[in-house]
């Protein structure tokens, strides 16, 4: 049996402190619907950023009224009138 070499002993506690949680204990997996709300998240912040770049008032007004989180929203400016 060979004996680990420091280097490759440091490199074996750090890749086990990554994979362990806080302590050493045993890291949660997110839950499902938190990785659904994270990938919409990421969805739509990507999706306004490519508006942005194309229509950068609108992408400024949608930035501003569109909220993520547990749930997504858009809260219009009242002081907005839309004509479609």
């Amino acid at each position: 049996m060979r004996v680990a070499e420091p280097a490759d002993r440091a490199a074996i506690e750090a890749h086990l402190r990554s994979v362990t949680g806080l302590g050493g204990r045993s890291r949660k997996s997110g839950s499902t619907t938190e990785r659904a709300r994270v990938a919409v998240r990421k969805a739509i912040v990507a999706a306004l950023g490519k508006g942005a770049e194309v229509q950068p008032e609108l992408g400024r007004h949608l930035y501003e009224r569109v909220s993520t989180g547990t749930t997504c929203r858009y809260e219009p400016d009242p002081s907005v009138t839309w004509l479609l």
